[in-house]
């Protein structure tokens, strides 16, 4: 009796978490953007240059900046990360999705260290707010 009430507590709990593709459907920009390596770390708030991001429902990621358009495809993968794809497939970007709620969304994005060397860490972390 105990191992069914936990199972059906189990389904309970993850049939509640929300569909991060739903969530994510709409138009971002980035307020922020977090650098990271090897314990420096500074934030960069001036974005002239960043694309406005356009999730579309049926996988179909459009980034605007100015009058440029360009398509990609996106998925999200195992419930916590965002794959950005060129349209042939080609692997663009991938993302840890730290946050993503209501008007808020936090990716985190792994980065090769610059310098040679072991045990180093380089990171972004990218805030956007969604545009209504």
């Amino acid at each position: 009796m105990k191992r069914l009430i936990a199972a059906l507590t189990i389904m309970v709990c993850a049939c509640t978490e929300p569909d991060k593709n739903a969530l994510l459907v709409g138009t971002w920009r980035t307020d922020s953007v977090y650098s990271y390596y090897n314990g420096f770390g500074f934030t960069r708030r001036d974005f002239e240059e960043e694309p406005v991001r356009h999730y579309q429902p049926d996988g179909q990621l459009m980034m605007v900046r100015g009058d440029e358009l360009r398509t990609f495809l996106y998925q999200v993968q195992h419930g916590d990360s965002l794959v950005h794809r060129t349209q042939d497939q080609g692997l663009l970007e991938k993302f840890l999705i730290v946050k993503l709620e209501g008007d808020q969304m936090v990716l985190q994005k792994e980065l090769k260290p610059i310098l040679p060397g072991e045990k180093q860490r380089r990171y972004h972390v990218r805030y956007l707010s969604r545009i209504k």
